[in-house]
């Protein structure tokens, strides 16, 4: 059993049960954080009550002064090796020095505005403590445990924490709110000024905190879609670990999951499709990330996971499957050969390329696994694996663990592969021939996968199309090649390998996307005036060069300047010309040339390249795209190659 949180009649009481074979159990100690904290002034002050062994460690931020510690209800006076760094003094002399006993440690000051490499914030329009933000006394190898939170904020403001909120009350000195988690070693705490708004779902609080030019616009919608989304992935995982689930708004452009609640941007917050789409992710990390901790030293698989969970399963129940599918393989094959890394190497953080393979290529590997052992045992190895670890940390290897009891198969030839190889395999088709077999037809050849770490384990779906219907066929390549003979009633007339794409692999001819361009570090910006430097600068995070009337080398290359320059420097030059014509399409457009490494991005004005460089990231996965005088989309799409190597037609 998991640790849970019950309501009772006389409100929420924190009920621990033993965990069969897991860390969590009854006789844990208990921690418990007491805060007082001012956004405007970023003053804090803390208590932290905890059970430490005598000569322990502990942490804290420069600007925060340890004021007062005591160990059995007696002071102490910790030493001070370095500045933020203390340590307790010896125990008595009855005392081991292994045996924990409770310190409480007092302390206060002021909080940096910010801090980038933590994300720590402070700030009446709204803050954010991270765990690793140095607001709290860290411990040394504190292990997880029963956490009791509490925070108290002037007028105006609010909390949010770790873990299920118990209460929250007004009195004349502001807000207090108490959260507690029955299994944690981080604690979160983010602030600012929200009205809330909830409901009740399967018994679970649901809150949005929003200011108020977002909450009567958007908070109902965002309510209504988190209820629809729990009660979906309850069907599929259990229950949701906490009692309550908060989303929250954040001045900066986030979007940030923690054990009970999420933070989304103020800007993010009122795109449209966020509440379709981000809003599950957040949510499934309840599960996985939040819930069932990642060991960070096996590698991040919880974003791979929950994409593959919330994203892909809601593009699945709208019939958009394949087409995400097929758009993750286009998006792998930008990647450049040098970007390529391991699964089990990806451990999160901003990089585009790492998040590709984290993400994407992640959740394909575990569609891979789905379609492997099944439906049913894809799922009852989820369930088995949120049962077996919620509120502890997993490894790559537990999720195996977890797939292989399910199945009742040794899954080692798939995750072995498919976790320590960098790259995918790409497929080939030889030597296809038609012949007749009797009263109906054989189609026979080779398939082939090549590429440096080759090969992988592969089931390969194949459809022979016929002058009736079409018939499915499985091929189990595990070598580099294959030989295949399929035999059916009706005469073929193609042959075709994974045309749903339900592999992770190298497409043989991917679409020319802009992501080509913005994946690979030897891209060059080209700005054709000098006063458009600072947004092609932003486009690529990189420094613009001026160009000359050279033609291009075959470096990569994305140019940049008013419609009339780029319009004017492609016909200057012999380029290939893209299907239908964009130089001059709405207000403002970026597109690639097929069969080159170039990319241009154009508009009327300063202000149109502006947006575009915004939007870039989020349209990387197109060809082109084309915007209007305010920014919204008038056009988009990829341009699909021609050629087709794993299709190839019959004819007798």
């Amino acid at each position: 059993m998991i640790p849970v949180l019950r309501r009772h009649a006389g409100g929420i009481a924190l009920v621990l049960l033993v965990m069969a074979g897991g860390d969590a159990t009854a006789d844990e100690p208990a921690r418990t954080l007491a805060l007082w904290l001012d956004p405007a002034s970023r003053e804090l002050r803390g208590e932290m009550q905890q059970a430490l062994r005598s000569g322990g460690d502990f942490h804290l931020l420069d600007g925060l002064e340890v004021t007062g510690v005591e160990r059995g209800g007696r002071p102490v006076v910790p030493a001070r090796p370095t500045p933020g760094h203390y340590r307790l003094p010896p125990p008595p002399d009855d005392t081991s020095p292994e045996e924990a006993t409770d310190v409480t440690i007092h302390w206060r000051g002021t909080l940096p505005a910010r801090l980038a490499e933590t994300r720590l914030r402070v700030s009446p329009t709204g803050s954010l403590l991270p765990t690793r933000g140095g607001w709290y006394p860290r411990v040394d190898d504190l292990p997880p445990g029963p956490l009791a939170l509490t925070i108290h904020l002037p007028d105006g403001q609010r909390a949010v924490a770790t873990g299920s909120l118990i209460e929250e009350r007004e009195d004349g000195e502001g807000m207090t709110s108490r959260y507690a988690h029955p299994h944690t070693r981080d604690i979160e705490i983010a602030a600012g000024p929200w009205l809330p708004r909830e409901r009740e779902a399967d018994s679970i609080r649901l809150r949005t905190l929003f200011p108020d030019a977002l909450d009567a616009r958007f908070a109902d919608t965002y309510l209504a879609h988190t209820a629809r989304y729990l009660a979906m992935f309850q069907r599929r995982l259990g229950p949701y670990p906490l009692d309550s689930f908060t989303l929250a708004a954040f001045p900066e452009p986030v979007g940030l999951a923690f054990p009970g609640f999420t933070l989304l941007g103020e800007r993010v917050i009122p795109l449209p499709f966020i509440p379709h789409t981000s809003l599950a992710h957040e949510l499934m990390h309840a599960w996985w990330g939040a819930g069932v901790g990642v060991d960070e030293a096996s590698g991040n698989w919880s974003e791979a996971l929950t994409t593959y969970l919330a994203d892909y399963a809601l593009d699945e129940a709208r019939g958009e499957a394949h087409e995400t599918r097929r758009r993750w393989l286009a998006d792998l094959a930008a990647l450049p050969v040098t970007e390529e890394r391991p699964l089990a190497s990806f451990r999160g953080g901003p990089d585009p390329a790492g998040r590709l393979i984290g993400y994407q290529h992640g959740a394909m590997v575990f569609h891979m696994l789905r379609r492997r052992i099944g439906d049913d045992a894809f799922d009852a190895g989820l369930r088995r694996l949120a049962d077996d670890r919620m509120f502890r940390t997993a490894a790559w290897q537990d999720l195996q663990a977890a797939f292989e009891a399910a199945a009742g198969d040794d899954l080692t030839d798939f995750f072995s592969p498919w976790l320590t190889r960098p790259g995918r395999p790409e497929l080939m088709l030889d030597d296809v021939t038609l012949e007749a077999a009797g009263a109906g037809f054989r189609v026979g050849g080779e398939l082939v996968q090549r590429g440096e770490h080759a090969p992988w384990p592969l089931e390969v779906p194949v459809v022979i199309e016929t002058t009736g219907e079409p018939v499915h066929a499985t091929i189990r390549l595990n070598g580099h090649r294959s030989t295949f003979s399929l035999e059916v009633d009706q005469a073929p007339t193609a042959l075709t390998v994974d045309p749903n794409h339900h592999l992770l692999r190298r497409l043989s001819e991917p679409p020319a996307i802009l992501r080509g361009l913005t994946l690979d570090p030897a891209t060059r910006v080209l700005a054709l005036d000098e006063t458009l430097t600072p947004p092609g600068r932003r486009i690529l995070g990189r420094e613009a060069e001026t160009v000359t009337g050279d033609r291009p080398d075959n470096a990569p290359l994305l140019v940049i300047g008013t419609t009339a320059a780029v319009a004017d420097w492609l016909e200057e030059r012999e380029l290939p010309t893209p299907p239908h014509s964009l130089a001059r399409a709405g207000h403002a457009r970026m597109w690639t040339l097929p069969d080159t490494r170039i990319g241009l991005v154009s508009a009327d004005d300063t202000p149109g390249l502006e947006r575009l460089s915004r939007a870039l990231p989020h349209h990387g996965h197109h060809s082109y795209l084309v915007h209007d005088a305010e920014g919204n989309t008038l056009d988009a799409g990829r341009w699909e190659a021609e050629r087709q190597p794993l299709r190839v037609e019959l004819r007798p």
